[in-house]
């Protein structure tokens, strides 16, 4: 009688285990739910509450234009906006955060990508004319930092300076070049914030 209890406790207690990993599941579906909606939602709404500064030093709100759907070459959309300023015009960083990388393409030319202290936000800042002295990959930028200059590098008409700038809600933090993007129009032009940013 003991043998068959001492057997039945030892057949049944790998079951027991595997329904308690089962029954943990719905939990940690719930908050892998719980993440992919807040990125699902308006992000717009919270870029907007933490009052992300215009990154080209002088420009306001309403000198913004929304060429977020603008067509482009190849069938592409622009997925950004263009903020047009002189040759040299610092270009400031949009929030606290991190430098993700530092690249130079045919399109984009000399640009940056910054990570926000959210760990899955990304500014990507593209045509600089170069980069701020001391700017580097892993550098940590604060709020109004200058961190470039505008250019037209890439594949921007020759003299056509310009900021191009976009956001994005990364699915995978390590896979910076990819992600959601939103419409940085539509969280910059409706936050209220100085022209001028010096911290």
């Amino acid at each position: 009688m003991f043998q068959s209890h001492s057997h039945r406790r030892l057949r049944w207690h790998p079951l027991a285990v595997l329904a308690a990993t089962l029954l943990a599941l719905p939990a940690a579906a719930q908050s892998t739910h719980t993440f992919a909606s807040s990125i699902a939602g308006d992000p717009a709404d919270e870029l907007r509450a933490r009052g992300l500064l215009i990154p080209v030093e002088g420009i306001t709100a309403a000198q913004l234009r929304d060429t977020y759907n603008s067509a482009r070459a190849g069938g592409r959309v622009h997925d950004a906006i263009d903020i047009h300023a002189p040759r040299g015009t610092p270009v400031r960083a949009t929030a606290d955060g991190t430098i993700r990388k530092l690249h130079l393409s045919g399109r984009g030319g000399v640009s940056l990508y910054q990570m926000d202290d959210d760990g899955r936000t990304r500014y990507y800042y593209a045509h600089l004319d170069q980069y701020a002295e001391g700017i580097a990959e892993g550098r940590r930028v604060r709020r109004g930092e200058v961190i470039g200059y505008v250019g037209d590098t890439g594949n921007a008409q020759p003299g056509d300076c310009h900021l191009h700038f976009s956001i994005a809600i990364l699915d995978d933090p390590s896979r910076w070049w990819q992600g959601t993007n939103v419409n940085p129009y539509d969280v910059l032009a409706r936050t209220r914030q100085f022209a001028r940013a010096d911290r």
